[in-house]
């Protein structure tokens, strides 16, 4: 008998990202080795129209990054304007 092809599963951890107690949104946390064996996290959290990633040592370090990122975004209107743009070739190119 064939042996059947088993699905790639990734496990992952859910946690909250707030900016405030009214303005909570779902992310996920997943934990991970380098090559030396030290051991980091993850995570990623979809905030209104966007998504944003961080990593960190601890999955506390990480939970204060994102919630930084997530009261950013919507207090501090985080990448809210795109900056000047240069068209090349009908694309928009983002000036530094």
């Amino acid at each position: 008998m064939e042996k059947k092809k088993q699905p790639d599963i990734i496990i992952a951890e859910l946690f909250l990202v707030k900016a405030d107690w009214h303005r909570t949104f779902m992310g996920t946390i997943i934990r991970e080795t380098t090559a030396d064996g030290k051991e980091f996290v993850r995570g990623s959290v979809i905030i209104e129209e966007g998504k944003a990633w961080s990593i960190g040592n601890s999955q506390q370090e990480l939970e204060r990054n994102l919630d930084d990122i997530c009261t950013m975004k919507l207090d501090m209107g985080l990448h809210s304007n795109a900056g000047v743009t240069f068209k090349i070739i009908g694309e928009d190119f983002f000036l530094s």
